[in-house]
């Protein structure tokens, strides 16, 4: 007696064309099928009650619910033959064909055309489905070319080939109407960046009109869109042709024959702005030193942004609420110069890494490799730092709140800032000089003149015993005793606090400390 095979019908359409009509071309490819099965029955072929119907999904791609259903059921061994219209059914791809068939070989299973005959357990019979799958391949590549061509010299004359209308249009055929309303808010939008200059302030400016999105119902009948304006969105709608009576693709823009909503002069006023400060044109580079580890007082993560004022330009940390919109989200601080916050941040946390963590490196990315985290707040800055790379002697001597969580040293550091009118800068008081004591810069002379007292006395006899008694690196010693030989003067101006301001111990031991008094002099000069 013949065993019985288990047949399933796969059946499906490239589109959803004909779909619901009461005999459509899946009702069409299942029939054959199943006519084909009952062929087959003195064989022991039965058809079981499973179908299997992609209704409007390509074969150029194995993405496919009712397909993976199919796969599913092939490995788990509940399908012995899979009966196809045409090859063609299965699949259009000779890479996803190598791996439908290495499904159906692990299950011994196998599958059959309706329309063309093919013996899949000889070499010939590869060969030749091989073969046809390239012809269906070819088909499905040259197709694509046509529509793609289609799409190019329609777009040159200016047709709307389709998809979510932009804002302030609504689809006409293949061309684009005026929706009033939403025109009257496009046209606004223009005038508004022209008027503040940048799109940042813009999106806070829509916010407070409470300008949302375009709405729209998809065809299933979800209503989506009416969300506050974004910075990236409103990048694109200022730098979209369309607005001016264009066509945009593939980089060349064509006449449309859609109406403009924009007119040419606050067009090209538009455009002169978005050139200057296109944050394309200025992308991230190796010095935003902090980009990753900046974070605002509230935890939000802070990018990196660019404007232009004239032929200057200006590069900002930003907290992405603010990126977004949401600035009422973001931090007590929600945007900062870079260079300023970059030079704090080294300024402040150089005081406190030890001279032997990557000795080699420049001063910044020394900073860089020791700082895991630093919190931007409008009165300070928290540096979060890798323990391993502290100086436990400038950690001792600060009079900064200091805390040791999971593995880090977490140091606050309170920092006066100001606000000018359209940014924040870390400054001191405008026009003031504030004395400045620092501990660590005190303490290091304090213990230099003590290490050079005890060399004198001869005990310890060497840097290197010195070193070694006080569990202390040797080039982190070496280049701190020259700080007892400091001129007077200088040291008086450590004690009283009227060090330069960007005078700390990392920087001034950096180089090799001069031994003439008037070089010191110059050098501390160099820090104002």
């Amino acid at each position: 007696m013949t065993a019985a095979k288990r047949c399933v019908v796969y059946s499906r359409t490239s589109t959803e064309e004909g779909l619901g009509q009461e005999f459509n071309s899946l009702d069409a490819q299942a029939e054959a099928c199943e006519a084909y099965i009952k062929s087959q029955v003195g064989e022991g072929w039965r058809l079981t009650q499973t179908a299997y119907e992609d209704g409007g999904y390509s074969g150029g791609s194995m993405d496919r619910p009712a397909f993976q259903r199919l796969l599913a059921d092939v490995k788990a061994k509940r399908v012995d033959i899979v009966v196809v219209y045409k090859v063609d059914r299965l699949t259009r791809s000779l890479a996803d064909f190598a791996k439908i068939m290495e499904v159906l070989d692990a299950a011994s299973a196998s599958f059959v055309s309706v329309t063309q005959s093919f013996n899949t357990t000889t070499s010939m019979g590869r060969l030749t489905l091989n073969v046809l799958l390239s012809f269906a391949q070819f088909e499905r590549e040259v197709t694509g070319e046509r529509i793609r061509d289609k799409l190019a010299a329609s777009k040159a004359k200016g047709m709307w080939m389709g998809g979510k209308p932009p804002f302030g249009y609504e689809a006409a055929g293949r061309t684009l109407a005026i929706n009033e309303a939403e025109a009257e808010r496009v046209r606004m939008i223009f005038k508004r960046f022209v008027q503040l200059g940048s799109v940042l302030e813009l999106v806070e400016d829509l916010r407070h009109r409470r300008i949302v999105t375009k709405k729209w119902t998809t065809k299933n009948g979800l209503e989506l869109g009416g969300n506050a304006m974004t910075r990236g969105g409103l990048y694109w709608m200022l730098a979209n042709p369309i607005y001016r009576g264009m066509i945009r693709h593939r980089g060349k823009v064509y006449p449309g024959l859609h109406p403009a909503i924009v007119d040419e002069e606050t067009w090209s006023a538009a455009a002169a702005l978005l050139s200057k400060s296109d944050p394309r044109a200025s992308p991230t580079t190796p010095t935003d030193l902090l980009l990753g580890k900046a974070f605002d007082d509230k935890g939000h993560a802070m990018g990196v942004s660019w404007g232009r004022k004239g032929s200057a330009r200006y590069r900002y940390y930003v907290s992405q609420p603010a990126l977004r919109g949401r600035s009422a989200e973001a931090g007590s601080l929600r945007r900062v110069s870079g260079t300023a916050l970059e030079g704090a941040t080294i300024r402040e946390a150089a005081q406190f890494i030890d001279a032997s963590w990557a000795p080699d490196g420049p001063l910044a990315q020394r900073v860089c490799a020791a700082l895991k985290r630093i919190e931007v707040g409008a009165r300070r800055l928290v540096l979060h730092f890798t323990e391993t790379a502290i100086d436990p002697i400038g950690i001792s001597a600060t009079s900064y709140e200091v805390e040791h969580v999971d593995g880090l040293v977490r140091v606050i550091c309170p920092i006066a800032l100001a606000k000018p009118k359209n940014a924040t800068s870390l400054i001191g008081r405008p026009g003031t000089a504030v004395p400045r004591r620092d501990r660590a810069l005190i303490r290091a002379v304090a213990v230099a003149r003590s290490w050079s007292e005890r060399l004198d006395a001869g005990a310890p006899r060497s840097i290197k015993a010195l070193a070694s008694a006080e569990r202390a690196c040797i080039h982190y010693t070496a280049k701190l005793l020259p700080l007892a030989y400091l001129a007077p003067d200088l040291v008086d101006m450590i004690l009283d606090g009227r060090q330069p301001p960007r005078l700390t111990l990392m920087a001034l031991i950096a180089e090799p400390l001069p031994l003439s008094w008037n070089a010191q002099r110059e050098r501390f000069a160099s820090f104002n």
